[in-house]
């Protein structure tokens, strides 16, 4: 066996190790080539940063990687990391990452972040012999939504243009990696997203991708709260395309947002961990070869 990384793999080889590592995890399921790649561009990932085990040429593990500037700070940010269920148990995960540490440390990565299902043990103990420590509880939400009540004040338009300065005002938490500005700014062409008015001032707003049917973003002004804001939101999306929502990586420090799922019908059905490793760039793991032979 030998790791290296997945520049210039074909999608569809990541494509097939991606199903089949995740086709008995504890949410099972399958992507298209078309969603992988849709997945790959969101995340940012780049093949040349990510890196796969390879057995007799065919790949058998895999960690994606997209990169992006955050805060004056290179980070990276794990967006699926699998193992073909007959080769787990080999230490495959931390071998990955003893062999990409020394090429994102040349790279000037500061640091690196995921997110696990809480639940999956075996993965966390993994992540955290390779150095990655807990920094936050996600929830992850999916429901109908059971209210019917709108606030009559309001004007609801489509938002084409985002106003990150006055939205970031009424954020309570900071987005996880697949919710955040950057994200979105990249998906604006496929995202749908409306802003609540009153008296010609933005109140409220939602991000939400209708190929998937999840509310990326959702937040109301601090000072309008209370007001069936974000409920009328969400019942313009409810009108437009139907019911049955999701949202994923919800901090779990913001208890109002909880309670706001709570109260609209939604259902917690997951919990997940963000983890962070802080990459010490005056320590290097491994001689950094492209190619390492197991």
């Amino acid at each position: 066996m030998e790791i290296r990384s997945l520049e210039g793999i074909d999608y569809k080889d990541i494509l097939d190790v991606f199903n089949e590592s995740f086709s008995d995890y504890f949410v099972p399921f399958k992507l298209s080539e078309k969603q992988l790649i849709s997945k790959m561009k969101t995340d940012k990932t780049d093949l040349e940063l990510s890196v796969g085990v390879f057995d007799n040429q065919r790949l058998i593990a895999f960690i994606l990687h997209g990169i992006d500037i955050i805060n004056n700070q290179k980070v990276v940010y794990n967006g699926g990391t699998g193992v073909i269920p007959q080769k787990r148990g080999s230490g495959l995960t931390k071998q990955m990452y003893l062999f990409i540490l020394p090429i994102l440390e040349k790279r000037g990565v500061d640091k690196i972040i995921l997110e696990v299902i809480a639940k999956n043990t075996q993965a966390i103990k993994s992540y955290e012999k390779s150095g990655f420590k807990k920094v936050r509880e996600l929830a992850c939400y999916k429901g109908e939504f059971t209210l019917d009540k709108t606030n009559e004040k309001l004007e609801i338009k489509e938002l084409h243009t985002y106003q990150w300065k006055v939205m970031e005002f009424f954020w309570d938490i900071n987005p996880t990696w697949q919710n955040s500005k950057r994200v979105m700014d990249e998906l604006k062409a496929i995202n749908i997203s409306f802003g609540a008015y009153i008296a010609g001032q933005l109140v409220g707003y939602v991000i939400y991708n209708p190929e998937s049917k999840r509310i990326q973003q959702i937040a109301t002004h601090k000072g309008f709260r209370k007001n069936e804001i974000a409920s009328s939101l969400i019942i313009e999306l409810k009108k437009k395309y139907g019911n049955g929502f999701s949202v994923i990586n919800v901090d779990k420090k913001a208890e109002n947002v909880a309670h706001f799922f709570d109260s609209i019908g939604f259902q917690n059905y997951l919990n997940q961990l963000e983890m962070e490793l802080e990459i010490n760039k005056k320590t290097t793991a491994n001689n950094g070869n492209r190619c390492t032979s197991l």
